[in-house]
This record gives C-alpha cells, sequence and structure tokens, in this order.
C-alpha cells in the first residue's frame, strides 16, 4: 500500500469580508518574515566623502575673492541697465539696482553653488560647498536658501557679526550659520 505524497500546509487567504460596507482587511504593518529592515548603508559610487574640512583661511579667502567678483559683474552688468533707465530716473531706478543687486548676487552664489559645489573664489582656494549627509552639490534651492540667510546676516549687526565667526567654535564642521541653514559644509576640493 503506497501513502499519497503530503504537500506543505499553506496559509489560508484573508479573512472572509463581513457584509456590505464592513471595512475591508489589511495586510498589518511592520517588516513580516524574510530579511530585517535595512540599516545605515555607506554612498554608494559617486558619493565619495570629502577628504577634510576646508580651512577658516580658505573659505575667507574664498568670500573675499567671490565678494571682488560678483562686484565686478554686478556693475559690469549694472552700468547698462543704470543707463536705460537714467532717463526716467527717481525710485523705480532705485528699485530696479536694488533687485538686480539681490537677483545677481543669488544668481552668481546660489547658481554656481547648488550645481557644482563651488564659486570661482572658491575654486581658487581649494573649497567646495556640499550637503552634510551626501557630499553632493546642495542644489540650487537649498543654495538660495543658504545665500538669502547670508545676506540677511549680513545686514543685521549682530547675527551679521556671529554668522562668519560661528565656524571658529562650530564642532565636528566648523560650519557658519548659513551652512547651518542649508545642511552644508565647506571642504577641501
Amino acid at each position: 500500500m503506497s501513502i499519497p505524497p503530503q504537500y506543505p500546509q499553506y496559509p489560508a487567504g484573508p479573512p472572509p469580508s463581513g457584509p456590505p460596507g464592513a471595512p475591508q482587511f489589511q495586510q498589518p504593518y511592520g517588516q513580516g518574515y524574510g530579511y530585517p529592515a535595512p540599516g545605515w548603508m555607506p554612498p554608494g559610487p559617486g558619493h565619495a566623502m570629502p577628504s577634510g574640512l576646508a580651512n577658516l583661511g580658505a573659505r575667507l579667502g574664498a568670500r573675499v575673492l567671490d565678494v571682488i567678483f560678483w562686484y565686478i559683474a554686478y556693475f559690469v552688468t549694472a552700468i547698462p541697465v543704470m543707463m536705460w533707465i537714467d532717463a526716467d530716473g527717481g525710485a523705480p531706478a532705485v528699485t530696479v539696482l536694488v533687485v538686480w543687486l539681490v537677483t545677481s548676487f543669488v544668481l552668481y552664489f546660489a547658481f554656481s553653488v547648488g550645481k557644482f559645489g563651488s564659486t570661482l573664489g572658491k575654486r581658487i582656494c581649494g573649497v567646495r560647498i556640499v550637503r552634510c549627509e551626501t557630499a553632493q552639490p546642495l542644489g540650487f534651492w537649498r543654495a538660495v536658501g543658504r545665500e538669502a540667510f547670508w545676506l540677511l546676516a549680513a545686514v543685521l549687526p549682530v547675527l551679521g557679526l556671529l554668522n562668519p565667526l560661528w565656524c571658529c567654535w562650530d564642532k565636528p564642521y566648523q560650519q557658519c550659520l548659513h551652512d547651518k541653514v542649508a545642511d552644508s559644509m565647506a571642504v577641501v576640493r
């Protein structure tokens, strides 16, 4: 007499649904059987961590060079704007120049830092700005926030002094306040 083969028992399907209009069965939350939830993994290829933090002298030199380059670019582009609006003059002319001043500042700094991680002055001084989490460039909007905070801090007396000095005692990334706003750090290029 032969014994019929035994097949493994599979779990039953979902419990039967209740009367019409009753809530349907939902899978419970959690990981369930199988592999555990993944933990922290180091960044993959193309996400090399920076070799070190940029020293404070290089950061200061980069900012000074950047402001000089930006002033030159601003005045070269503002002269035609001033000639164009000089015929009318008055408050609208001042408004246009102030808007162009802020726009050119944000575009020079935010676009360069957001896209490439550095501006011309930062490249000369060997400094790169990256996100703390990924060591990648910030992206445009995060860089806009970083530079907008820098501008705001520059016009407020106490904050304007604290912002650049903050990196002298901040640990572990030596971040200025505008770096903290954008979750960024300055590293060696």
